[in-house]
């Protein structure tokens, strides 16, 4: 039997791994550990390890890795932290293989004590192109992973054109979508006198919107001004609105502080009706089924609003490159342009076709690894294209 260890640093990739996590538990051959970090531990982010354990997972190893701080320097010492901590876990829980997703700094961490440790790595979502620090990020954990799991087939060619062998490759899709589609919804009226949407003090049956505005880690120094930008286009559409707060990440500080003054400004007539720092994730899927649009620069509206046929409003360059469905508009930090996509949203209400897989990816995963021989993958060399 394997033992496979998932390793975890925030609300976002958790949603990804939920569904894997599963599949790894319910087979015969896998055995399933957890090691949960970074942003899960933080007050700020709604110490999101608990829903974890509220889903029933059990946690081998929790982590504190992040440093306190606004600039990039929280994160590159956070990364340090991590690499320090995680390794010393590894040891403890001796794995066959690690398993990790996406493209966050506190990913690079897992990969490096890992593959330093001569531990596989296992690699969902490598491939995309998203712009800014988090691309380089991602390209970097797909050098040091050994198995790779990639959502689309363009990604999987990207895998490819990185030197990785071929066989190491699986075009499986986005085990996000496996949750997705596995759950069941209620309608607005539903939510209306549910227990678990009382506290969002908005009613249902109104249109309205989901703001999730991350700051840009190669610019976050416009954070604050940018979220005003969005903020004040939203308040001028007369759009009520659910706000998530932003990741932890350099200009994080700033676009709380554009909140702040928001709420200041406007008091009761916000288009603010609600503010969270972690939503679990079966709610929000419930939120983001039955709301008019989502709004900001969250991989949420590249990924998961295109099974509800939801529109999105993407801002700015945080997605750039990435692989788009038909509901998605792309508008600049630029009030006029942002109001204008949410006056003409409902054009972006045709249905668009899936690229991210069939809701079976994690089962493939899962079986996938148990069939691997990592003895034969752990030492890499570069394929040539």
């Amino acid at each position: 039997m394997k033992t496979i260890c998932v390793i975890s640093g925030y609300r976002s990739d958790y949603t990804k791994l939920k569904s894997v996590m599963v599949a790894i538990d319910n087979h015969k051959d896998l055995n399933l550990k957890l090691i949960v970090f970074g942003a899960h531990t933080l007050d700020d982010c709604g110490h999101s390890y608990k829903q974890i354990i509220d889903d029933g997972f059990y946690i081998d190893e929790m982590l504190s890795t992040n440093v306190q701080g606004t600039g990039t320097t929280s994160m590159s010492k956070s990364m340090g932290l991590g690499l320090i901590e995680l390794s010393t876990a590894l040891v403890q829980i001796k794995p066959d293989a690690t398993l990790i997703v996406g493209d966050r700094f506190e990913i690079v961490s897992a990969a490096l004590a890992s593959s330093v440790n001569n531990i596989p790595v296992i690699h969902i979502q490598g491939g995309e192109i998203s712009g800014t620090i988090d691309e380089t990020l991602r390209h970097s954990i797909t050098k040091l992973s050994h198995l790779h799991f990639p959502s689309t087939e363009i990604s999987a060619k990207r895998i490819k054109q990185l030197g990785e062998n071929p066989e190491t490759i699986f075009n499986v899709g986005c085990p996000a979508v496996d949750y997705i589609l596995s759950q069941e919804y209620i309608t607005k009226e539903q939510m209306n006198t549910s227990d678990m949407f009382a506290e969002f003090d908005i009613d249902f049956n109104e249109d309205y919107g989901i703001i999730i505005q991350h700051p840009v880690t190669t610019n976050y120094k416009a954070s604050e001004k940018n979220m005003m930008l969005t903020l004040e286009a939203l308040q001028e559409s007369g759009l009520n609105s659910l706000l998530v707060y932003p990741n932890p990440d350099p200009g994080a500080t700033g676009i709380v502080k554009a909140i702040r003054k928001f709420d200041l400004k406007y008091g009761e007539r916000s288009i603010i009706k609600q503010k969270v720092k972690n939503i679990p994730f079966e709610i929000y899927l419930n939120l983001l089924k039955n709301c008019k649009c989502l709004i900001g620069n969250s991989s949420s509206g590249i990924r998961e609003a295109h099974i509800f046929n939801i529109p999105v409003i993407n801002i700015g360059d945080r997605q750039r490159g990435r692989e788009r469905t038909s509901n998605i508009v792309d508008v600049p930090y630029h009030k006029q342009s942002i109001l204008q996509a949410i006056e003409n949203i409902d054009s972006r209400r045709e249905t668009p076709v899936s690229i991210y897989g069939d809701g079976t990816a994690s089962k493939q995963i899962a079986n996938i690894i148990s069939k691997t021989d990592f003895d034969k993958i752990i030492e890499k060399r570069f394929f040539n294209v």
